[in-house]
């Protein structure tokens, strides 16, 4: 399998910050995808894959990130959502954490910041995914007469 680039879908409420994001992640190597809306989010993430989402707490059309977490967590292989905010606490973060998102930034952005969540987010989202071909491969070939099936990923000494 060749190198996957990483790709970020972002639908800050801003068009400045909308720049930002787009020029620091092309230069850093992601595809990057951008959104305004609750909804041109849903197509974007539904029809393409995409593996970190940055989004505003808030939509402009009164979605929030809550809704925005539970309709991508039905995908098979939901993005990792860090959620923006002006107003970030340690209550905000609890809350993104404890119900299923990835991470919590404030704004305004710092670049290394972003960047540094973003990856992380990326390789966290590239290991859920590979556990899930690991366990999919698993269940198609059944279980072992004598015991569980040595992983394919290790080599013996």
């Amino acid at each position: 399998m060749g190198t996957v680039v990483p790709a970020l879908l972002a639908a800050p409420a801003c068009a400045q910050e909308r720049d930002f994001l787009h020029n620091l992640f092309s230069r850093s190597g992601w595809e990057i995808l951008l959104a305004e809306t609750f909804q041109e989010v849903l197509t974007v993430v539904r029809g393409k894959r995409v593996g970190v989402l940055l989004s505003d707490s808030r939509f402009s059309d009164g979605h929030c990130w809550k809704e925005l977490l539970d309709e991508i967590q039905r995908l098979e292989s939901p993005p990792m959502l860090i959620v923006s905010d002006r107003l970030a606490d340690t209550r905000l973060w609890a809350e993104v954490l404890n119900l299923g998102g990835y991470d919590l930034l404030s704004k305004p952005f710092h670049p290394e910041e972003v960047l540094r969540v973003a990856s992380a987010a990326w390789a966290s989202w590239e290991r859920n995914r590979e556990t899930a071909r690991h366990q999919a491969a698993d269940r198609q070939q059944g279980p072992h007469l004598n015991g569980p099936r040595p992983r394919s990923d290790v080599t013996p000494r």
